[in-house]
């Protein structure tokens, strides 16, 4: 007997035929809006913003994933929202641009043209001095199985994240669901990153790498594939590597040699050398499985001649205490005062693949 297909996203709740049409008109309406936008020159280039808030109802709406009573209102509430944007741009102006504190951004994608969303924490002393260059932490999200592009709005207009240091930009990550920011959501990081340099004073070499559970692995990937991008690190517990990860190790039938070669892609155990040149501080909750993470990278990194800084939460699970939090941030701040080494008198550089070709002055 087959075992049931698995649809992901899981299927949402039944919502009433009312809400569905006033959703559907809704999103319509919006999508006039937009239409009309398309021929307004100095529109065209913020249109991003205001779409993502089309797409994240009618996503939700052709795919059945309001998985809450409460998904329905949020939706209405964000047609509402890119009305407003879209109204602003009609009129000559963006004042989300310029806005401090909780910020949802788009971009268009080069990878297939379709447009991406992306949260933001804009601190309070852009507004006093929006000409001076700032420290950026790029965030990546855990996986949610009902992490839809509307969740993700509204909780990046709502909540600011577990870290927000002061006079700090924060990027949280959409990377189109849950793909541990691996390969789309590689690029989702960059084009992301990208725009919000086009848009706002980002220093260069303050740039830093974090994330928890997916996220983590998402941040040990992007760490130790690209050192050379980042002032720090903070992986927060998440996977490394596949074969143990994924059981696969002690399995009588591996899979086959060129599966496993394809894991140069993939593990950061292979790379783990690299971080010599991204100072990396990993947390895992004591009672958490994914700290299995942080000991094989630190395994793997002791025979590279490096010691992984690994801050465990007493008696935590799967998730930060206040403590650790406050350590991983007592920590990192020197090393991003100081800046990315852009010319290090030497580097060691491994990778398996020309997708990763480069760091520093190295390019191969």
């Amino acid at each position: 007997m087959n075992a049931p297909t698995r649809i992901v996203p899981a299927k949402g709740i039944e919502i009433s035929d009312a809400d569905r049409e006033e959703l559907t008109e809704g999103a319509a309406a919006l999508l006039e809006s937009i239409a009309e936008l398309q021929f307004e020159p100095d529109a065209r280039e913020l249109l991003p913003d205001v779409e993502i808030f089309y797409n994240a109802v009618q996503y939700a709406i052709e795919q059945d994933i309001f998985y809450e009573v409460e998904d329905v209102a949020n939706g209405m509430k964000l047609l509402l929202e890119g009305e407003d944007r879209a109204k602003g741009l009609m009129a000559g102006g963006a004042p989300w641009t310029v806005d401090t504190g909780l910020i949802v951004r788009g971009y268009r994608s080069r990878l297939d043209d379709s447009v991406q969303p992306y949260g933001l924490v804009v601190p309070d002393s852009y507004d006093s001095d929006p000409e001076t260059p700032h420290r950026l932490d790029i965030w990546h999200h855990g996986r949610n199985a009902k992490g839809s592009e509307l969740r993700f709005l509204v909780e990046r207009m709502n909540k600011p994240g577990q870290f927000t240091p002061d006079e700090t930009f924060v990027l949280h990550t959409y990377g189109r669901y849950c793909n541990a920011m691996k390969f789309a959501g590689e690029v989702d990081t960059f084009e992301a990153l990208a725009h919000a340099k086009a848009n706002y004073p980002i220093d260069d070499d303050r740039i830093c790498m974090r994330g928890f559970s997916m996220g983590g692995a998402a941040v040990w990937h992007q760490a130790s594939h690209m050192p050379g991008e980042w002032v720090a690190a903070t992986p927060g517990a998440g996977f490394a590597e596949t074969a143990i990860y994924q059981n696969i190790a002690d399995r009588e039938v591996q899979p086959p040699w060129w599966e496993q070669k394809l894991w140069g892609l993939y593990d950061a155990t292979k790379v783990a050398g690299n971080l010599r040149h991204c100072p990396t501080i990993a947390y895992s909750g004591e009672n958490d499985k994914q700290v299995q993470s942080s000991d094989i990278m630190a395994e793997h990194m002791a025979e590279e001649g490096l010691e992984l800084t690994h801050i465990i939460g007493p008696g935590m699970g799967h998730a930060f205490d206040d403590g650790s939090k406050e350590e991983i941030e007592r920590q990192l701040k020197p090393i991003v005062e100081k800046g990315r080494d852009l010319t290090p008198r030497s580097i060691e550089f491994a990778t398996y693949t020309l997708r990763y070709n480069r760091i520093g002055w190295v390019r191969i």
